[in-house]
């Protein structure tokens, strides 16, 4: 039996899209190195991503999950947070997860911005600033769905 690469890529962009990439137990690391598992290449999975980067999170049950982390400190002025928003839909969209198992709304630290986009949704954004003015926050890294939009 032949698995087009098609095939191979709208299974593993779907994968994405429902919330991170899982990787096989076999390949996860057993001790506290979970990097051992390549992430995914950048603009594979069907998704362009502005400041942000792969990130391995490690489940509960030993396993690894891919997620997406603000790449590098946007460097803004304090009094914000970070929460994530959906610009087709003007509204906020999402959380960030603390470990594999707590999702909290807001985040006060950069580094603490790890997520999995939502999957029906074509742009998150992750945005600075005032959850009550969301429109007003500013845009500080993105993931793009591609798949389906060319």
């Amino acid at each position: 039996m032949t698995i087009s690469k098609r095939s191979i890529m709208t299974a593993a962009a779907a994968a994405f899209i429902v919330g991170g990439v899982a990787a096989p137990s076999a390949l996860a690391a057993p001790s506290a190195a979970p990097a051992s598992t390549p992430a995914p290449a950048h603009g594979t999975l069907g998704a362009e991503l502005d400041n942000l980067r792969w990130t391995p999170v490690r489940t509960m049950s030993g396993g690894t999950v891919w997620m997406l982390r603000v790449s590098s400190d946007p460097h803004v002025e304090a009094g914000g947070v970070y929460f994530l928003y959906n610009p087709d839909e003007s509204s906020v969209a999402g959380s960030f997860s603390v470990g594999d198992d707590v999702r909290v709304r807001t985040v006060h630290d950069w580094r603490a911005a790890v997520f999995a986009p939502a999957r029906d949704a074509h742009r998150i954004e992750v945005r600075y600033g005032n959850l009550q003015a969301p429109d007003t926050a500013r845009v500080v890294a993105s993931v793009t769905n591609t798949v389906g939009n060319e």
